[in-house]
């Protein structure tokens, strides 16, 4: 497929087309244990999460995390950053890993389950535009990217990781 016709492939085909077998991670068996809204569990289960370059995000659904009142999960590590989801209601965020960040937290998606149908379209039009011309184009592509996001989860804004990924690509 060429790269502007996988960029549009991205944005709306249906997620078992986008899944690519060599980068999914899937959790593990102990992740049913974790409490979790069940649409997010099957997604999580059936597509699970790609592993995404240059963004560095790597999938490990690997730790209970304890903090304050509140129980989280980690779905992987991005860059300097822990991937969580809140117990019950599923939503994901951002943590730094680093003393010194500016932004200790940051919003990634509003359930888990668009958490896994965000990461998938963002692996296929990183992919896509990595391969195309490097131009103004480009960038309007990224913009578009953002607003198919938006219209599926709307408490994505400017302050979560999908903006900044497009803005800092």
């Amino acid at each position: 497929m060429e790269p502007l016709e996988l960029y549009e492939h991205s944005l709306t085909a249906p997620l078992d087309e986008l899944v690519v077998p060599s980068v999914r991670v899937v959790p593990p068996e102990s992740a049913a244990a974790w409490r979790l809204p069940a649409a997010d569990v099957g997604a999580y289960r059936r597509w699970g999460l790609p592993v995404v370059a240059p963004t560095q995000f790597q999938p490990t659904f690997d730790a209970v995390v304890e903090d304050e009142d509140q129980v989280r999960y980690r779905l992987g590590t991005l860059a300097n950053a822990d991937v969580l989801t809140a117990a019950d209601t599923g939503t994901v965020e951002g943590f730094s890993t680093l003393e010194t960040s500016t932004v200790p937290r940051f919003w990634i998606n509003g359930s888990g389950a668009l958490l896994v149908e965000t990461a998938w379209r963002w692996y296929g039009v990183n992919t896509a535009l990595r391969a195309a011309p490097f131009d103004d184009e480009t960038y309007d592509r990224l913009d578009r990217f953002f607003e198919v996001v938006r219209e599926k989860d709307p408490t994505v804004d400017e302050s979560s990781l999908w903006w900044g990924l497009v803005e800092g690509w």
